[in-house]
């Protein structure tokens, strides 16, 4: 499990920044999309994702905005800003080249020889 938490960790700003870019959002519905999306093989818990969030908002890749609803209760949506759209494409191209080139670690596979290399008959 701390294999998946730690992979998870490199990729979560881009997942919320991704989803964000869609419609702004409450934490609870991020964590719910979250889920479903993946077929809850990305899920979150909500004490790990709110620093997440505060850190883009510092950042400015986020606002947040407190909406009443119901008559006392709010609820707290975020938005995605410029700046974020802007990073979210940098961190999706960086994602991309890097699971490629690991992909082509991981698919690598040397080419057999029948004869061994530089084989030469006169130098026996």
């Amino acid at each position: 499990m701390q294999i998946r938490e730690n992979l998870k960790k490199g990729t979560v700003e881009m997942v919320l920044l991704h989803l964000l870019q869609e419609r702004a959002m409450y934490g609870y519905e991020l964590l719910q999309e979250m889920k479903k999306r993946s077929n809850e093989k990305f899920v979150l818990k909500d004490g790990s994702m709110y620093p997440i969030m505060y850190r883009m908002i510092d950042k400015g890749l986020v606002t947040d905005e407190q909406v009443l609803v119901g008559r006392r209760r709010t609820r707290v949506y975020y938005h995605i800003t410029d700046a974020g759209k802007a990073y979210l494409e940098e961190i999706k191209a960086e994602y991309f080249f890097i699971t490629e080139g690991i992909s082509n670690i991981l698919n690598h596979q040397e080419e057999s020889s029948c004869e061994s290399p530089n084989k030469n008959e006169n130098n026996i």
